[in-house]
């Protein structure tokens, strides 16, 4: 069975990151290795921890996929793996331009 569990070395890393929860990235890895209605489960448990373990007002946004050069196990999300994977790249090449409007927000709140 897949068991979705929030460590407490993962929470404690979380606690330390408070007031930062706009700058964390989370990937559920290796997900080719569940059938879709496992995917859904384990993905719908990994949000209802992340909502009860970060104190945003916003949902953490989970990325799926197999993040590794080995082929799929199983195909049947194959379309949402390359749809996140694409989403992903495009949220870390916007990084640095992120980066500078929160700057500017920060210094417009003083």
């Amino acid at each position: 069975a897949h068991k979705l569990d929030i460590s407490d070395e993962l929470k404690g890393t979380i606690d330390v990151l408070k007031g930062h929860e706009d700058k964390i990235r989370c990937i559920l890895n290796k997900a080719d290795q569940i059938d879709r209605q496992q995917l859904m489960r384990v993905y719908g448990a990994l949000l209802w921890s992340l909502g009860k373990t970060m104190s945003s007002p916003e949902v953490a946004r989970v990325y799926v996929g197999s993040f590794w050069q080995e082929p799929l196990r199983n195909m049947d999300n194959a379309e949402l793996f390359e749809a996140e994977e694409r989403d992903l790249m495009k949220d870390l090449a916007i990084l640095p331009r992120q980066s500078a409007v929160r700057k500017i927000n920060e210094l417009v709140k003083r």
